[in-house]
């Protein structure tokens, strides 16, 4: 097994996303996660073991932004 996530893994976690760029700007913004470099053909290398961690993460979600109404 691959230390980096394959091209069908990366396509998954990005769904709707087809470009790569904004692949790696998904996973890095949105998710999180620190992509270790970019392949020649354009896909993001992300560690398979950084995946995994970030989403098993049982940690509580922050805060949603917006108006605080139990004042």
């Amino acid at each position: 097994m691959s230390p980096y996530l394959t091209e069908d893994e990366i396509n998954g976690l990005c769904k709707p996303l087809k470009q790569r760029f904004a692949q790696r700007r998904y996973i890095e913004r949105v998710l999180g996660i620190a992509v270790a470099g970019v392949r020649p053909d354009g896909l993001p290398l992300v560690g398979r073991t950084i995946v995994e961690e970030r989403l098993n993460n049982k940690a509580p979600s922050p805060a949603r932004r917006g108006f605080n109404w139990s004042k």
